[in-house]
Order: structure tokens, then C-alpha cells, then sequence
């Protein structure tokens, strides 16, 4: 049997005033294709019952969407169309804790899940790059897919420097410490609040932290890593099929053998 991998959902009302929940697909598949398979796990508030659930998986994808909440990490008020529903927003933080305090699951956080992984062990948010951050020469990168023209928004690509001997540079497995990404966030993890336990280990030429880990991962602790880019959009470049595929492995080796 394939490991066993959860992902969280979004959450919205529908015309009708009925709600709806839905997951971008390109997970799925790049989990598929990895050799795991996709359990999505829904809002709840049945707390017992969602841990009854997180012990039936092998690993746990935190998946990206709308702001999370600045009261979580000390930000200012923002506008409501740009967070996510109340009810995911309490749900993510409350799972992601149980996920990374009460378990041993191997952990993968893609854009705002990166995020959701540094807030949920205490760390804080860059709230708004394009307003917050000076970049040591001009104007930081455009990382919104707003700040780009639209015949650019989703073929752009940026350059992220990795850190060596990292988790992220193990399970890259790229020849090169710097390659390209994709990017679609205006929000970044602080580089003065990383989370409890968590480092940085790769970072866009502005000075923005595009990956966090467990500080221990690289050297045979848990495999807890957060990616800013989103390599599910990116499938079909080896690189980050890799990253798919060492996760997928560290699920399926946390699993008993018969």
C-alpha cells in the first residue's frame, strides 16, 4: 500500500449560501506521481475524531491558500478578502500544532503552508513583502503573481540559493545550490521570528526566506520542511519531482513493515 499522505482543504461559500470545499489537484498528482496517496482532511471540529485520522497517515502536506490570520503572529488588521475562512484558519493552526507537537509525521508546507508550519511553532510573518522589506539593492522581487503582467504571471521563475549539507539540498538533489522557482505569495516567513526548532534554508536574491526545515532534519531528525514556491506547479521539472518523491520516502519509511 501506498504511504499514506494528508493534505487540509480550503474552504468558501458558494452563490447559494451553502459551503464548499476544494483542493487544487496538482497536489494530488504530484503526490500520485511520487508514489504516495492523497487523504484530504476537511475543517473540523471534532477534535478526537481528527487525531483518530492523523493516525491512520504516514505524512502530512500543509497546502497553500488566502492569509492566515495576523492575529496569529502579532500583524496588523487587513482587509477580509484577503484571508482565508475563519473556520480553515482555526482548523490549520490547531492541526498543524497537533501534526508537529503530538506526532512524528514527516511534514511538507508548500507557500502558505511554509507559513503555517513557522506560526504554529511561535515564529511571525513578513505580513506584506512589497511594504515591508527593503531590499539590499532596489525593490524587492516581484513574488505576487499581482506584481507581474499577466503574460508573466504564471511562467515566472526567480533564483533561490540553498543552503548546503540542508534537508532542502538532500532531497533536491540538484548539482547546482541555486535554481528556479515559481512564486505566488506576498507574505514570507520573518527572518528575525523563526518558529521553535525550525532554520532557514534557502533564501530569493532580496533577502526572503524561501525555505524553513527542522533544525535537526538534515542530519537524520524529522523531515519537517517549508517551501514559499509551489513545486506542484512545477511537475514536470526534475527538481522538483525530487522534492515529491524524498518526501513520499520518508512517509513510507515511518510505516511499520508487516
Amino acid at each position: 500500500m501506498p504511504p499514506l499522505i494528508g493534505l487540509n482543504m480550503s474552504l468558501r461559500s458558494a452563490a447559494d449560501g451553502s459551503d464548499e470545499l476544494y483542493l487544487p489537484w496538482d497536489y494530488g498528482r504530484a503526490l500520485e506521481e511520487a508514489g504516495a496517496l492523497a487523504v484530504c482532511v476537511p475543517p473540523s471540529t471534532g477534535e478526537e475524531g481528527v487525531r483518530e485520522v492523523i493516525a491512520l497517515l504516514d505524512g502530512f502536506l500543509f497546502t497553500g491558500g488566502l492569509d492566515y490570520r495576523p492575529e496569529h503572529y502579532g500583524g496588523r488588521p487587513q482587509s477580509e478578502d484577503e484571508l482565508m475562512d475563519v473556520r480553515r484558519d482555526r482548523f490549520d493552526l490547531a492541526l498543524a500544532r497537533m501534526i508537529l507537537d503530538e506526532t512524528d509525521l514527516p511534514v511538507l508546507g508548500v507557500c502558505g503552508g511554509c507559513q503555517l508550519i513557522n506560526i504554529a511553532r511561535g515564529g511571525t510573518l513578513i505580513q506584506d513583502i512589497a511594504t515591508d522589506v527593503k531590499a539590499a539593492e532596489g525593490r524587492p522581487l516581484p513574488h505576487a503573481r499581482a506584481q507581474r503582467p499577466d503574460r508573466e504571471a504564471y511562467l515566472y521563475r526567480h533564483p533561490v540559493r540553498i543552503a548546503p549539507r540542508s534537508l532542502l539540498a538532500a532531497v533536491l538533489e540538484a548539482a547546482d545550490p541555486v535554481v528556479p522557482v515559481n512564486s505566488f505569495h506576498h507574505q514570507a516567513v520573518h527572518p528575525d521570528g523563526l518558529g521553535r526548532g525550525l532554520i532557514p534554508s534557502a533564501w530569493s536574491a532580496d533577502g526572503i526566506i524561501e525555505a524553513i526545515e527542522a533544525e535537526d532534519a538534515a542530519a537524520g531528525g524529522r523531515f519537517i520542511l517549508g517551501v514559499q514556491w509551489h513545486p506542484e506547479r512545477m511537475r514536470d521539472e526534475p527538481l522538483q519531482r525530487s522534492l515529491f518523491r524524498s518526501f513520499a520516502a520518508a512517509a513510507r519509511r515511518r510505516r511499520p513493515t508487516a
